[in-house]
Formats: structure tokens, C-alpha cells, sequence
């Protein structure tokens, strides 16, 4: 079993991460492609600050409300596949729809149809990473898929730049175009997912349990960490109010893309070093020291009158993200039974999209009213404030650290 686990390029990493990880990479490309010229086509359209924090927040949450069902309902089958082959199809065939949309709300009807596809795949998607990688290397598996899905996220704006710069001048016209392409190599994605994707080496135990009982079995551990999980990304800011930042302060749409490409190729270089910290040293300091530096992106940006500080925001962005993402979910899978992985991490994303929707409405909010630097100084604040609760939970309940080799 061992030896299936380790026949990757990298130590501990299966063939399986590997193939999941290029289907990421390419999805990601494809919706990298649309992302960081979305909020600028929405405003084009009309829509203010609030209207955006209000159509990313009611995606996200509308897709995190399905992952904790499709979660465990691959808990309850022993199998993940299917959900991933409906959910990144799904994702795909809504992408081209944002060709055809004429209002803003259209483009909301658009984005929580895509954002159901994630909703049925990330929890399954994560579950098979787990099924596929022994205990000892999922920081580093978590750490290598992020990675690849991040880089995705720089292919698919260096995609664009062309596009961009041979338009001279962006317009609606120019979005729709991208748009459209962008549908590319998200169909390759879901091709990859059919024919070589596998359910993972280490058999899933069906579970037939009650999600009641289940929701016991999990432990007062995962319920601690899934309280932080909420108190902290109430307060992190969408990418979409750094975009806006970067095109407030007289960033050209070029620039804000190479912005957003460089924040994307930090978080590639990060995300396999973090994970395999957190293997090494535990979950805990690793992610104390990623909510530091989102506090510390907020301040910088919050403080930002030019390029330079600018750049170092979408840098620290850019660390603070390859030092938690992956990490989060080892530590979720670290304090919970192997059998309830699906159900656990359903319960992690749907937590995150939760909150995303009050927290991007009232960012978009006090964007509106108050402006930028207090919108960015209260995600510093809520940042400082998960961080105490980690300190403090961890410290007085001894949450599980993964067992060192």
C-alpha cells in the first residue's frame, strides 16, 4: 500500500495528487482568466462596491452551502469521482454563459451556477487527496495541489495580457472575448477527470451513520478549529476589493493583472514549503503565522497611496495564502476519524462560505461609506482576532498535531 502511495515525483505524493492537481491547475487557468476582469466588467454594468461584495459573497456561499453535502454524501457512497466529474462539468458548461449576460444580476444567476459545480467537487476533490496520501505527507499533498491550482491562477491571467494589450483600449467587448476562451481548458480539465483520475488507494469505509451522531464523533477539537474558521474569514477580504484598490489608485487594467499574477506566482512558491512545515512542526504555528500576515496585507494596502506599497500588499497576499489554504485542511483532517474526511472538510468549506456572504456585503459596505483603509482595517482586526482564539484554544485544549515520521 506504501509503495502505491509513494510512486509520485515528489516523497509521499501519488499519481492520483499529481492528476488532481493538473485538473485544478487547468480549471483554476480557466477561471483565473475571468476572475480579475470580472469586478471591473461588473462595474462596468453598473454595479457599486456593495453589489459586488454582495454577488461574491451569495457565489460563494451558495457553493459552500452544497460542499458539506456533497461531502458527506462521498462519505456515505466510499466514492468521490462522481462528484468531482459533475461538479468541474458543471463549472464548465456555466463559464460561456457570462458572454450572454447584460446586467449585473444575470452575472450573479451566472457565478452561484458555476459556484454549485464547486460546491458538489471541493469537498470530495480534498477527501481523495486525503484517501490518496498517508497521514505523515498531507501537508505537503495539500501543499502541492494548492500549488498547482495556483498555478493556474498566473497561466491564466498571462493568458489575457495578450488580448488585453492588443485591444488598447479595454471594453465590454474585449470581456466577453475572454470570457469565452476561458471555456478551453476547462473542458480539457473534465477530460482528465473521466479517464485517469481514480478513487484513492486506501479503501473508503462507507459511512452509515446519522450526521447527528456523526456530527459528535468528530470531536470538540474539530468544532474549536471550525469556530476560528469562522471568526477569521468574516473578516478576509475578497480578491475582488484588492482589485478594486489596485484600480483606485490609478492602476491601469494591465497592471492590476500583472498585480494579480504576481500575488498568484508568491502563492505557488509558498504552498509546498508551508505544508511541509506543517507536517514537521505541527498545523498550529504555521497558521498563526499566516493570519499575522493577512493583518499585515491589510495594513499595508489599508496605508497604500502608490505602486510600491501596492506590490508589497499582493505579495503578502500572496504568502498569507500559500501558508494557509493547505495547511487548514491538513489540520482538519489531522482532528477528525479518516472515515468522516468528506463530511469534516464539507463542513470546513460550507463554514468559509458561510460567513463570506454577510462578511463581503458588509466589506462592500464599509467600502461604500467609509472607504478602502477602514474596509482593509477591519480585516486586519478580525484576522488578530482568530488569532487569539488559535492561541487560546490550542493552548488550553491541546488540539492533535500530526505525528512527526
Amino acid at each position: 500500500m506504501a509503495g502505491k502511495r509513494r510512486r509520485g515525483l515528489l516523497t509521499g505524493i501519488s499519481t492520483n495528487v499529481l492528476v488532481l492537481g493538473l485538473v485544478s491547475l487547468l480549471n483554476d487557468a480557466s477561471s483565473e482568466m475571468i476572475y480579475p476582469l470580472l469586478p471591473l466588467f461588473l462595474a462596468g454594468l453598473g454595479a457599486s462596491g456593495a453589489v459586488i461584495g454582495l454577488i461574491e459573497g451569495a457565489a460563494e456561499t451558495t457553493a459552500s452551502l452544497l460542499k458539506v453535502v456533497s461531502g458527506r454524501f462521498s462519505d456515505r457512497f466510499g466514492r468521490r469521482k462522481p462528484f468531482l466529474t459533475a461538479g468541474y462539468g458543471l463549472s464548465t458548461l456555466a463559464k460561456p454563459l457570462l458572454v450572454l449576460t447584460a446586467s449585473y444580476w444575470q452575472v450573479l444567476g451566472v457565478r452561484i451556477t458555476e459556484r454549485v459545480g464547486k460546491g458538489l467537487r471541493a469537498a470530495p476533490r480534498d477527501a481523495l487527496i486525503a484517501d490518496s496520501t498517508g497521514k505523515e505527507d498531507l501537508g505537503r499533498a495539500y501543499g502541492l495541489h494548492k500549488a498547482m491550482d495556483s498555478m493556474g491562477a498566473v497561466i491564466g491571467p498571462l493568458l489575457i495580457l495578450p488580448i488585453l494589450l492588443a485591444a488598447g483600449t479595454v471594453t465590454e467587448g474585449t470581456f466577453r472575448t475572454v470570457f469565452l476562451l476561458a471555456t478551453i481548458p476547462a473542458v480539457i480539465s473534465v477530460a482528465i477527470i473521466v479517464l485517469y483520475v481514480r478513487e484513492g488507494d486506501r479503501k473508503v469505509q462507507r459511512c452509515t451513520t446519522s450526521i447527528f451522531r456523526d456530527s459528535r464523533r468528530l470531536g470538540r477539537d474539530f468544532w474549536l478549529l471550525a469556530l476560528v474558521v469562522v471568526v477569521f474569514f468574516l473578516g478576509e477580504i475578497s480578491y475582488a476589493f484588492f482589485v478594486l484598490r489596485s484600480e483606485g489608485l490609478g492602476s491601469s487594467t494591465v497592471t492590476t493583472i500583472l498585480l494579480y499574477i504576481l500575488y498568484n506566482v508568491v502563492f505557488v512558491i509558498m504552498s509546498i514549503p508551508s505544508g511541509i512545515l506543517s507536517d514537521r512542526w505541527g498545523r498550529r504555528p504555521v497558521l498563526a503565522f499566516s493570519f499575522i500576515l493577512f493583518a499585515t496585507t491589510c495594513l499595508t494596502l489599508s496605508l497604500a497611496d502608490g505602486l510600491p506599497l501596492l506590490a508589497l500588499g499582493f505579495i503578502l497576499y500572496g504568502v498569507y495564502k500559500g501558508s494557509s489554504e493547505g495547511v487548514f485542511k491538513a489540520f482538519v483532517i489531522d482532528v477528525v476519524p479518516r472515515d468522516l474526511c468528506g463530511t469534516a472538510l464539507g463542513i470546513y468549506h460550507t463554514a468559509v462560505g458561510l460567513v463570506m456572504l454577510p462578511g463581503g456585503i458588509l466589506a462592500g459596505i464599509l467600502w461604500d461609506s467609509l472607504g478602502p483603509e477602514i474596509t482593509f482595517a477591519y480585516g486586519g482586526a478580525m484576522s488578530l482576532l482568530a488569532l487569539a482564539l488559535l492561541l487560546l484554544f490550542t493552548r488550553h485544549r491541546h488540539m492533535s498535531e500530526p505525528p512527526l515520521p
